[in-house]
């Protein structure tokens, strides 16, 4: 059996269309996997810096700041 395809492009909820649903009653909750913040948010992830370099750094900063240490809860 050959099932047909919707669509080609992934489906994301615009603002708009969060502004439509919540007028008719729906209530908008995003999934819970979904992520809320970005490297940049969550490293200072710069510019041509690999993903590793920027938590490399981040927690670099972090223990020098004695905010946490490494293999602790708060990485």
């Amino acid at each position: 059996m050959k099932l047909e395809r919707q669509s080609e492009e992934p489906f994301f909820i615009t603002e708009d269309m969060e502004a439509e649903l919540v007028a008719t009653g729906y209530e908008f909750k995003p999934p819970s996997h979904i992520r809320t913040k970005s490297i940049i948010d969550l490293y200072g992830w710069q510019p041509g810096e690999t993903l590793q370099e920027a938590m490399s750094r981040h927690l670099e900063t972090l223990a020098a700041t004695n905010k946490c240490r490494p293999g602790d809860k708060g990485v």
